[in-house]
Parts: C-alpha cells; sequence; structure tokens
C-alpha cells in the first residue's frame, strides 16, 4: 500500500483520509483575503507553527468557529465520497485518526477590547489668552491673530510690505490745466482730488503696528484706550472724495474676459487683439498700468487729429471720453483699489465709468475703505507679508488722530479748499515695527486728536451718512461691517459699551439687501440720538465700565511682560479705567494761571461788572479743580495715598472763593466787602 492510498480518487486529492482532512484544515488556516482573493501562505519553520497555535488560542472563538464550520463542509463531503467506493474506505480505516476535539468557546470581553484601543481624547477649547481676551464672545476668531504670534514671542521681525502707487502717480503725463472738456469732467466725477493725496514715502513699521491690532470682526483698531477706525467721515475730511450713492455692486472681483474685452473696445478705443494679448499677459481680465498709460496717450492723440481733419462731432466726442476713462481706471487704480501686484487694474471698475456722467452717483468711498478693509483683515493674520488698499489715506489718518506718531512735516502753503491729507508729507520710515509696538502699548488716552477736522467743517460739513451702520462692500467679494457705535469718541460722543457686531451687521445679507439698507439707513440702520449718548467735553471721557469690559474682551497690548519685572495689580483694568475717566488736569498749573489773571486786574481799575465777570471767570476755571479733587479723595478713601498737604490747601480755599462767589453774585455786598 503506497502513501497515496486515501489521498487520492480518480485523479484527484481525497479529502476521506483523517491527514488529508487535517491537512486541509490547516491551509483553510494559512489562507488570507487579499482583494477578494485567497492568499496560502506557508509557515517556514516549526516556530511558525507554534506561533500559529498560539495565534489560534488567543483567537480561539473565532478560528474555532470557523474550523467546526469547515470540519462539517469536509464530513459531508466526506460522506459523498465514502458512498463512492466503501472498499478503499475500509482499507485505509486503520491509518485514520480521529479529528481533534473541538474547543469550547469563549465570549469576547467588550471591556478589554475597548481598553487596547481607546478613543482619542480631543484637545480642551481654548476660553482665553495671557494678556486677552478672557472672554471671546467678541472675537471668536482670535486664535489665528498675529497679535497671538507676537505675545508668544513668534513674528518679532515680521513686517508688511505696503503698496504704494504714488511714482505712477507723478510720472502720468497730464493734459495742460486749459483743456476745458478734459478736466470739466474730470471735476464733475469728483475724484480729481486724489492727485494731490499721494506720498511719496510710506512709513512700513508704523502701519504695521497698527495693522497688527485691526480685528476683522469688529473692523476697528484695539488699542490700550478703546476702538478706533477709519470712518465714512475720515474719508470725506482726508481725500474730499464722495460718501454718499450705491456702492459698487458687481460680482467677484474681476469680470470674464470676453466682457473685458467687449468693455475695453467699447469704452476704451482698446482693440481686440491688442485686450487679448494683454489679459493674457496679465492672466485674467486686467490691465497693467503701463498698457492702461499707452491707451491714454494713444486716444489723446487721436483726439487732436480728429480735431485737427473736423471729424464729426460723434467721434470727436467718443475719443474724448475714452481718453477721460482711461485716465480715470487709471487714477482709481493706483489709489484706491491699488492691489498686491501694484501693476494692474481690474477692467471691473470700467463698468462704473460707461456714463461719465453718472460717475459721481456712485459711492467711492465707501466702497473705497470696504476695500481697505478687507486688506486690513487680511494683513492681522500671520502669513501675510504685504498690504494692498490705499495706504496713503491709511497714513493720513494716523497723522491726523495721532500727532506723536510718524515723521512729518506740514505744507506751510496748504489750505482748506485741499484734502487735508495733502497738508502731511511723511518721512520715509523703518520698515520693523518693533519700537511702535512698544510706543502704543504705552499709549495714553490724551495723546490722541478724537476730532482732528473741526477747523475744516467749512469746507467739508459732517454728513449723516457716517451714521450709518451694517455693511458695506466693493463688490461681493470685498463686504466689511461699518460700525461706528464702537467708536464715538471720534463723533464727539461718550465712549458706551458697543452691542455686538452681529446685531448691526446682520448675517445672511445679498449685495442688494445690503445697497437696499444702505439707501435706507436713516429708517432702520442708523445710529441714533439715543444711541450715541451724551456730548463728550474733553474727547476720551467713557461710561463706567467699559475699559473694564474692553480689557477683558480685547487683546490691548502685544509685548508679553518681561521677566523680572513686578507683575500688575489683579485690578489695573480697573484702576487704568478710573485714570481715564477722570479728567485730568494740573492743579498747580491752573491756580498758578488764576492767580496771574486776578493780579492783573487787580493792578487796574474794575468796575463792579468787569469783577463780576472776573470772578465768574475764576470759578470756571477752578471748576475743574474741584471735581478732579473730589475723584482723587474716592481713591485716597479706597487705600491710595494721593492726597498732599497742596492739595487740601487748594479745595479749602476754593470752598471760601464759593462763599465770595455767592454773595456778590447775589448782590448783597460790594467788591470792597
Amino acid at each position: 500500500m503506497t502513501d497515496d492510498v486515501g489521498r487520492t480518487r480518480g485523479g484527484r486529492e481525497s479529502r476521506a483520509h483523517g491527514s488529508a482532512r487535517r491537512e486541509a484544515a490547516k491551509v483553510h488556516r494559512n489562507t488570507r483575503q487579499t482583494k477578494g482573493k485567497s492568499v496560502i501562505v506557508e509557515p517556514e519553520s516549526e516556530d511558525e507553527n507554534v506561533e500559529e497555535q498560539q495565534f489560534e488560542d488567543e483567537h480561539e472563538v473565532d478560528i474555532g468557529q470557523q474550523a467546526s464550520e469547515h470540519e462539517d463542509e469536509l464530513e459531508v463531503e466526506d460522506e459523498m465520497e465514502v458512498a463512492d467506493d466503501v472498499e478503499d474506505e475500509m482499507e485505509v480505516a486503520e491509518e485514520q485518526t480521529p479529528p481533534p476535539p473541538e474547543k469550547k468557546s469563549r465570549k469576547k470581553n467588550p471591556r478589554t477590547t475597548q481598553g487596547r484601543n481607546p478613543p482619542p481624547v480631543s484637545e480642551p477649547p481654548v476660553t482665553s489668552y495671557d494678556g486677552g481676551p478672557k472672554d471671546l464672545s467678541l472675537l471668536p476668531g482670535f486664535g489665528k491673530h498675529v497679535a497671538v504670534a507676537i505675545w508668544r514671542g513668534d513674528c518679532k521681525n515680521r513686517y508688511l510690505r505696503c503698496m504704494n502707487n504714488r511714482k505712477k502717480i507723478n510720472d502720468f503725463d497730464l493734459p495742460r490745466r486749459g483743456l476745458r472738456w478734459f478736466w470739466d469732467v474730470v471735476d464733475a466725477t469728483g475724484l480729481r482730488p486724489l492727485l494731490k493725496t499721494n506720498y511719496n514715502h510710506l512709513d512700513w513699521g508704523l502701519l504695521t503696528a497698527f495693522t497688527e491690532r485691526w480685528h476683522p470682526e469688529t473692523d476697528t483698531f484695539h488699542l490700550p484706550i478703546g476702538e478706533m477706525t477709519i470712518t465714512l467721515d475720515d474719508v470725506s475730511c482726508l481725500l474730499h472724495i464722495p460718501i454718499t450713492g450705491k456702492m459698487l455692486n458687481h460680482l467677484g472681483t474681476s469680470c470674464t474676459v470676453e466682457e473685458g474685452e467687449d468693455m475695453c473696445y467699447e469704452y476704451l478705443n482698446f482693440s481686440r487683439t491688442e485686450c487679448r494679448k494683454e489679459f493674457k499677459k496679465m492672466k485674467g481680465a486686467h490691465i497693467g498700468f503701463f498698457m492702461l498709460d499707452k491707451i491714454y496717450t494713444e486716444n489723446m492723440k487721436a483726439v487732436v487729429r480728429a480735431e485737427k481733419k473736423k471729424m464729426s462731432d460723434d467721434k470727436v466726442q467718443h475719443l474724448r471720453e475714452c481718453t477721460i476713462r482711461s485716465f480715470l481706471l487709471y487714477l482709481l487704480g493706483a489709489t484706491f483699489f491699488t492691489n498686491k501686484s501694484m501693476q494692474y487694474v481690474d477692467v471691473i471698475f470700467l463698468t462704473y465709468l460707461q456714463d461719465l456722467s453718472l460717475v459721481n452717483t456712485w459711492n467711492w468711498g465707501a466702497s473705497g475703505l470696504a476695500y481697505m478693509y478687507n486688506y486690513l483683515d487680511a494683513a492681522s493674520r500671520p502669513g501675510c507679508g504685504n498690504l494692498g488698499g490705499y495706504n496713503a489715506m491709511f497714513h493720513a489718518w494716523i497723522l491726523s488722530h495721532f500727532e506723536r506718531f510718524g515723521s512729518r512735516y506740514v505744507d506751510v502753503n496748504y489750505s482748506h479748499n485741499d484734502p487735508i491729507a495733502a497738508k502731511y508729507y511723511p518721512f520715509k520710515g523703518g520698515k520693523y515695527p518693533t519700537e511702535h509696538r512698544t510706543t502704543l502699548d504705552r499709549m495714553e488716552v490724551d495723546e490722541v486728536t478724537w476730532r482732528p477736522y473741526e477747523d475744516h467743517r467749512q469746507t467739508r460739513p459732517f454728513e449723516d451718512i457716517s451714521w450709518y451702520t451694517g455693511w458695506i462692500m466693493c463688490g461681493t467679494a470685498m463686504i466689511s461691517p461699518y460700525l461706528p457705535e464702537r467708536v464715538l469718541r471720534q463723533f464727539g460722543h461718550v465712549q458706551s459699551i458697543p452691542r455686538h457686531p452681529d446685531v448691526s451687521a446682520k448675517a445672511g445679507m445679498t449685495r442688494f439687501s445690503i445697497a437696499e439698507a444702505f439707501a435706507d439707513y436713516l429708517v432702520a440702520n442708523y445710529v441714533t440720538e439715543e444711541m450715541r449718548g451724551p456730548r463728550a467735553h474733553n474727547g476720551f471721557e467713557t461710561v463706567d465700565g467699559y475699559i473694564a469690559w474692553f480689557y477683558r474682551v480685547s487683546h490691548p497690548k502685544l509685548w508679553a511682560p518681561i521677566d523680572g519685572n513686578p507683575k500688575r495689580p489683579t485690578d489695573y483694568e480697573v484702576l487704568l479705567e478710573e485714570d481715564i475717566t477722570a479728567e485730568k488736569c494740573d492743579v498747580f498749573e491752573i491756580c498758578k494761571t488764576v492767580h496771574a489773571e486776578v493780579r492783573e486786574k487787580l493792578d487796574g481799575d474794575l468796575t463792579f461788572e468787569e469783577a463780576k465777570e472776573l470772578l465768574e471767570k475764576v470759578y470756571n476755571d477752578l471748576t475743574p479743580v474741584v471735581t478732579y479733587s473730589v475723584q482723587r479723595r474716592k481713591k485716597a478713601d479706597s487705600g491710595e495715598k494721593v492726597y498732599n498737604d497742596f492739595t487740601r490747601y487748594v479745595i479749602h480755599q476754593l470752598r471760601v472763593q464759593k462763599v465770595l462767589f455767592k454773595i456778590v453774585f447775589n448782590g448783597t455786598s460790594t467788591l470792597s466787602k
């Protein structure tokens, strides 16, 4: 009897033999499923067989069940083979061995299984940051702001390349002043003042330091003394640009290439072939400044030729309008709508220059401000390295409100008929903002000029549209909140704790609903007189609790405390608020001035009316001293020693003077008494 007895049957393998069944079970265990195909893995040594046996013991439930099911299938097949040939079965009966006994199955322990692969632990949400804010209700996206990186010690050498197209404006070949058909139309558009509001140099470090304090949630600068921003009134006074009318409402940031070719051919007299080449070079519906200057020059020459040849009036007028449009497009692209490339202007703005008689009906001020806001939002992120928008306006705003910041000289020939931005000539500053960061961290409230345009109102009166609150836009891609209630001190009112930005700038608005809300601002989207509160006497007043609230929801300082310096008191914000809201005055200087004035009057002959006026003036001059002393006394009672003998003496004298004032004003005595 050979070794093949019981192992083959009719030229095929027989599974009736016990050893054959064991081998079949062994092959089954060594089979792996790979992409739907069975792959047989042969063990290389006996150690591997031992490992397989250990694997079975550890996973005896699954393997036992699979082996049992497989053996049942083999037994059914064996019975069919035994029925075919009983004699072969009898010959190999002695060699058969009984199958191994089935092992008892055990239930899985779900707790043990779960313990081997515990779920990943999620990081706890950040609810506050060192240096503020402690409450993220106002600035929920503060974690992505550049101030976080600066506080950690990162981005120390970060600076922004501030885009400035002043050279392009200076090198532009303007027509002579007596060319009426050109300058009359340009003056009617209201855009001519933009020729005077550009600077040769920008202080990159200064603009970077202010940009690091800009927050997109409120579109305001968060400074140690509170919030400030560039308002519509700032745009009107700094640039003399219209801030009323319809805002630019185009879709996206640019038009299609086909639409751009049509507009350039019809409104700029620019051939389609050349236009197609320019768009291909600029990778979109954009025209480079060099090409736009060339279009302007060629159209101007064409006007001269047409006038000499005495062509039809329609032809001459068309060429003149194309010349004016190319100039205005160049002017807007180099000022209000300066992008980060500084190489081209988007053709989409030509949409608003089609009818030159309607150019002044568009709200260039509000749309240009939204364009600036959009680039400030992007520059407040750590990864941004360039600042687009009209940075000359941004720089002029800083120079107007902060006399301490930025080197500049004032034009001695400046007239209020010109925009206020034309008043300054800033020097070129350093590109790194390190020193400006420190200066801003140490800023005090009396260093700010809250209302710098009071002597300019005869030329540029205040417009009620500046009280609009809601969204402003420059097309659908650049929409930003405009919230004047957050900067009431810039409008001459006491600053109160403002509403949440979501209340004023509601979500889910489209370009049509925004335009409608802006047009109907006097009805609903308006900072009412009740919301404005009382007028501010000194320009920096705030309601009680404003500074403490601001320090809780914002990050007013950028530099972290230096190791070794004394720690701030826990009630620092409250103490700071008391110092800011209190009317600061120098008691000694006021009393010295009053003393000199009284002595000067007493040296001469005084009538009763003159004496009465003198006493009334002295009374008014000393009133702030009384108010200041009372406020300081409250702090002294709380434990702060700020009261000295001189202050006590002044208050005593004021009490005596009050009695004398009452006697004189009531007419019960004379000056001699």
